[in-house]
């Protein structure tokens, strides 16, 4: 009975476990849990610059495949790392599915289509990311989905169709975890090597959206909000045991 506890808890224990286990429990489907039927074409384009938000959104959830292939192959031998992005590969394809689906159903011009996904796929596809540089594309991972949870969440909140404004409430909910796994494989490659320290906070202070590499500018559902940069810095500040503006001053 010990025996069985113990491997039990060890399981538990497990990042990629937590991970998939926190995956289960969000879950939700794309066909049944959206209520299509009550998509509000009208209510939907009384704001135009919600959609067009969305429609940028979709072409960075679009982009996961080749952004996350390159951070798979670098990090082949963290199994943690392995099953954080597959979790992602997939959400990251529901949230574009998901995305898409809503535009076409308002008929949302212009539409997306799939050469244009395949021309910002192929923009990007011989870019690699080595090995010497894998914490900094972490770090540029986790925050863009910190950001990401505030911009669906912002959105939502604009949002006249209340089929939209669930459908965003689901998503923004999923990038809170997406998050948190990154922050979880940053916070364990700490733990095995404390130098790896500053060079989180450099790459903090450097970040840019990966969403930068699809489209070039990434929409921005609330300029300035106060409450996503706030806990950006307090993010951070937990992994490294270091505030940002500490780090700073310990440039100068």
């Amino acid at each position: 009975m010990q025996g069985t506890i113990e491997l039990v808890a060890a399981r538990k224990a497990r990042l990629y476990a937590r991970c998939a286990s926190a995956a289960e429990r969000g879950g939700w489907s794309v066909e049944r849990d959206i209520a299509w039927s009550e998509v509000d074409r009208d209510r939907a384009h009384a704001k135009p610059e919600v959609l067009a938000a969305l429609r940028d959104a979709a072409l960075i959830e679009s982009y996961h495949p080749v952004n996350l292939a390159r951070l798979m192959r670098a990090t082949w031998d963290d199994v943690d790392a392995s099953v954080v992005f597959s979790l992602e590969l997939y959400e990251g394809f529901k949230h574009f599915h998901a995305l898409r689906w809503y535009l076409e159903a308002v008929a949302y011009e212009p539409a997306i289509t799939d050469e244009e996904l395949v021309d910002i796929r192929r923009s990007q596809a011989e870019v690699e990311v080595t090995r010497d540089e894998v914490i900094e594309r972490l770090v540029e991972f986790m925050l863009s989905e910190h950001l990401a949870h505030y911009f669906f969440r912002r959105l939502g909140e604009q949002a006249e169709d209340p089929v939209l404004a669930d459908l965003l409430g689901r998503i923004a909910s999923d990038e809170v975890r997406h998050a948190q796994s990154a922050s979880d494989i940053i916070a364990k490659r700490i733990a095995a090597d404390a130098s790896l320290v500053p060079r989180v906070l450099d790459a903090a202070l450097d970040f840019h959206h990966f969403g930068e590499q699809a489209i070039g500018t990434v929409p921005v559902a609330q300029p300035g909000d106060p409450i996503a940069i706030q806990t950006f810095a307090r993010r951070i500040e937990r992994l490294c045991g270091v505030r940002l503006v500490d780090h700073i001053k310990q440039g100068f």
